[in-house]
């Protein structure tokens, strides 16, 4: 049985990420990564922000442990396919499945990783992001990381922990890199829009470059991106 942690039971109180994560570079990054008109899952979706930039360029489906997000997703995205249970999907029918900050907020993560295995087919792609212990953006920030309640609350896994977790739910890693610095501010002494621009440039460049796939490594981010693979072998 998968189970959920504390904030997914009752995620009454705790800040909304969408106005704070990079929603268009996490969009930008799913178009890299499977083409048009593919079928795609967001994994703990919120209020719909991820779900809307990317509706005109496939077919979506939403999933968020908490009711009342799934009621505002719908309203913010009515084109959207919002899910009250992901595991009714049946074996091997999404191309790719993206989850921002969501598998870190799960009692299970091998348990959710396995299951969201078997919804993908043969080499479809998961593409998750992960509050980062580990990263540079806490060193940084100290107490007032974007994060902080929740590593008081959780363990929050490292990168090489969910390389294994991924490894052992049957995914092959394709890369860790990390999603930018965009919590400015980082130093004093520095406006903030300045910092915002130095900081983020490396994350922007590295998905405006013709690129296939995001190169920057893992401790220059806020999250850990871990984009993983379904062999091609595999059977649903």
């Amino acid at each position: 049985m998968l189970t959920y942690s504390a904030r997914e039971r009752d995620p009454a109180g705790v800040e909304d990420d969408d106005e704070r994560l990079p929603v268009w570079w996490y969009a930008r990054l799913v178009r890299r990564l499977c083409p048009k008109g593919a079928r795609v899952l967001d994994f703990g979706c919120g209020s719909g922000a991820l779900l809307r930039r990317l509706l005109p360029d496939f077919e979506v489906l939403g999933y968020d442990p908490a009711g009342a997000q799934r009621h505002r997703c719908r309203t913010t995205v009515p084109d959207a396919l919002i899910l009250e249970d992901w595991r009714t999907l049946p074996a091997a029918s999404l191309d790719l499945i993206v989850s921002v900050r969501g598998l870190e907020r799960v009692g299970q993560p091998l348990a959710t990783l396995q299951a969201l295995a078997a919804k993908l087919r043969p080499g479809g792609v998961l593409v998750f992001a992960a509050a980062n212990p580990g990263g540079l953006g806490r060193r940084l920030k100290g107490a007032r990381w974007f994060a902080g309640r929740e590593a008081a609350q959780l363990r929050l896994p490292t990168q090489a922990e969910w390389r294994m977790l991924v490894r052992r739910a049957g995914f092959e890693v394709v890369t860790v890199c990390g999603d930018g610095l965009w919590d400015a501010p980082y130093v004093r002494g520095i406006p903030v829009a300045l910092q915002r621009a130095l900081f983020r440039m490396p994350a922007i460049l590295q998905l405006v470059w013709p690129l296939g796939r995001p190169c920057s490594v893992p401790t220059l981010g806020e999250c850990l991106v871990v984009i993983s693979r379904k062999p091609s072998h595999a059977y649903a």
